[in-house]
């Protein structure tokens, strides 16, 4: 039975081994495929739905915080596939002296296309289930959901 626990013990930290190296390796394949930084810090987000409905009463509340720090443009999807916005930090705004404007911005983008989408911001925490029991794995996904609001794809 010993036995039994210990290649199973094994074969959980295999896993999670292969795992670690896969999201490196994907990580390093989308820095180098232009996913990088924009040279005049554009940052953008396509949305499924009307275009006009977006900005008719002004922008959903996760962009129309910090609007005001923004210049904003709101444009056509590639193969009529919904809208694309666009959006970049303002020189000399409020939220340029910030200590990760970019982030904010990213988080500002990704949470008003979800609200416009679903009416609500999908959060993963707090769990509805509560707290799960420490283990190998689960921490391996806690620390992916608590990235998810990070750099990356938006």
């Amino acid at each position: 039975m010993a036995g039994k626990a210990a290649a199973a013990v094994g074969i959980g930290v295999a896993s999670l081994a292969a795992g670690l190296v896969a999201r490196n390796l994907v990580k390093k394949e989308r820095e180098s495929d232009g996913d990088g930084e924009h040279p005049e810090g554009w940052k953008a987000v396509t949305v499924l739905g009307d275009a006009d409905g977006f900005a008719s009463e002004g922008y959903p509340e996760p962009l129309h915080r910090v609007a005001e720090s923004l210049e904003i443009r709101v444009q056509p999807a590639p193969g009529d596939k919904g809208f694309e916005v666009h959006a970049r930090v303002r020189k000399g705004s409020e939220l340029a002296g910030e200590k990760d404007p970019g982030a904010q911005l990213r988080t500002a983008l990704r949470d008003a296309k979800q609200f416009f989408e679903t009416g609500e911001v999908l959060r993963s925490t707090p769990r509805p289930h509560g707290e799960r029991p420490p283990t190998l794995l689960g921490g391996a996904v806690d620390k992916a959901e608590d990235e998810a609001k990070g750099e990356g794809v938006l």
